[in-house]
């Protein structure tokens, strides 16, 4: 995007009694580490678009994976709604397009995007599995749900990888008090994304874990907002608010006005939306405004919609990319902005902003561990391994490459499995489904250096596949530059760790 993006929340690390991570800034979808959704967002600050919502607390131990119980807070009593939002219903599977819009198949885009959604989804299948069927927060083993959502929803929308989606949905049933919160705290966003994850996957909202996600999402509503109950603060925010609503329209509830009306005082004069609910400045976020899209036209708010599509059209560059708030082309705000153009029926900016993300997707020159998968921008690629801002960025672009929005995502129909994409001079592709991915041309370029995190015990290090050609530039550095090579790529980890760019 072309539209700066307020500064983002930061990542909670919760250890004993509550560990805090230093500040992230950067658009909520754009960075790679921060959750819009996440308790840690304060705000006062920009939703984060991505994946990681804050959890409940862990046990003393940071490695430990069982969360001790959190202070006891009363969650706040949602009062009952004077009137209900008119909401739509919406059909398993289909995109809810605005009125005029066109329902024909998104032919341009299908035939760029088809191999690269194929591929895209192979490498989060692989790397869900190879990390126990979850991600987790940077550095950490900590259990990151968000991401993990956002990679459910990604197969879901590639009509792949039903069986992994079963199983990482599994994963985060058992773990459910880590994300949404428990004793007492309970979580909005978390919640609402947990609640969406089930209605893609098929299951049952009201009775997931043994929780009743529809219920507990609804008490937290306070006149129209949908609010943390946590003894560590609130931090509700424009992205939060839009899961909520989306999520209750799939589930088949009505929403009521007061909700619709909360979302729509965050629209600014331009058409966007601000990040932070009822901040004290108006300033557009790509990432907010295009999660507030899709609520606005599951709640039925089409004209409003409609001014937010146009001003993501607005802020989209000539190759087809949106930029989060440093000014960096990324593949978290520009997956996310196409979800929204995807389910207001703009083809040709969807077209353009699929176009942007399969040039950042690993092809056959690359590792065969990062393959089909997405760096989060241009400079960033990895040329070892996959790195956390290529876990964070794929999920979400892959449900962009797919032409499917949070509106149309289901796991009803999907492949059992994925399929990767075969490469010339490699034994065999990763496992199939019943039909064949196309191949793709030979690859004529490898991927720019950029920054390298991780190592062989991060999910998906070390694990092979077959994908399509890489896109990108062919450049063989003079053996002299290696040594400033190491230190340009280990400032570059730590500032992608100071940014964020993963979505609610």
């Amino acid at each position: 995007m072309t539209i700066t993006t307020t500064t983002r929340g930061v990542l909670l690390r919760r250890a004993g009694t509550l560990l805090v991570a230093a500040t992230l800034a950067g658009a909520p979808a754009a960075s790679a580490f921060a959750d819009p959704t996440d308790p840690a967002t304060p705000t006062s600050t920009a939703s984060a678009a991505s994946s990681p919502s804050a959890p409940a607390e862990p046990s003393p131990d940071p490695s430990s994976p069982t969360p001790s119980p959190s202070p006891s807070v009363p969650a706040p009593t949602a009062p009952s709604p004077s009137a209900s939002a008119t909401a739509t219903t919406l059909a398993p599977g289909g995109d809810h397009r605005l009125a005029g819009a066109s329902d024909t198949t998104l032919l341009a885009a299908t035939g760029t995007a088809a191999p690269q959604t194929v591929a895209a989804a192979d490498f989060v299948a692989r790397t869900l599995a190879a990390g126990d069927d979850h991600y987790v927060y940077p550095d950490s083993t900590y259990f990151d749900g968000g991401n993990t959502i956002d990679a459910i929803i990604a197969l879901a929308g590639s009509g792949t990888g039903a069986t992994q989606a079963a199983e990482s949905l599994q994963y985060l049933e058992d773990n459910l008090d880590v994300y949404v919160g428990s004793g007492g705290e309970a979580y909005a966003g978390p919640i609402a994304k947990t609640l969406l994850a089930v209605v893609v996957a098929g299951g049952d909202p009201t009775s997931f874990g043994g929780v009743d996600l529809v219920a507990d999402l609804e008490a937290l509503e306070t006149e129209g907002r949908f609010s943390d109950a946590s003894a560590y603060g609130d931090y509700s925010n424009t992205i939060g608010q839009s899961l909520a609503l989306i999520a209750l329209v799939r589930a088949g509830q009505t929403v009521s006005t007061a909700s619709v009306d909360v979302l729509l005082d965050q629209q600014c004069a331009d058409g966007g939306f601000r990040g932070a609910l009822d901040g004290d400045a108006c300033v557009s976020d790509p990432d907010a405004t295009a999660f507030a899209a899709q609520a606005l036209i599951a709640a039925g708010s089409t004209a409003a919609a409609e001014e937010a599509v146009t001003w993501l059209a607005a802020a989209q560059a000539d190759d087809g990319s949106l930029e989060s708030a440093d000014g960096i082309p990324n593949a978290n705000t520009t997956g996310v902005a196409a979800q929204a153009f995807a389910a207001a029926g703009r083809d040709a900016e969807l077209a353009a902003a699929q176009g942007f993300l399969a040039s950042l997707q690993y092809g056959c020159a690359a590792p065969a561990a990062v393959r089909g998968g997405l760096a989060f921008s241009a400079s960033t690629r990895s040329t070892t391994e996959v790195t956390d801002s290529d876990l964070r960025a794929t999920p979400q672009a892959t449900l962009g490459l797919s032409g499917k929005s949070l509106l149309s995502a289901t796991l009803a129909g999907a492949a059992e499995t994925t399929t990767g994409l075969e490469c010339a001079g490699t034994s065999s592709p990763t496992p199939s489904t019943t039909s064949s991915a196309p191949t793709q041309p030979a690859a004529t370029e490898t991927p720019t250096s950029g920054s390298v995190a991780g190592g062989a015990g991060r999910p998906g290090a070390g694990v092979p596949t077959g994908s399509l050609a890489q896109t990108g530039s062919d450049l063989l550095l003079p053996l002299g530059l290696g040594i400033v090579l190491v230190l340009v790529g280990g400032l570059a980890v730590w500032a992608t760790s100071r940014r964020r760019g993963a979505h609610a």
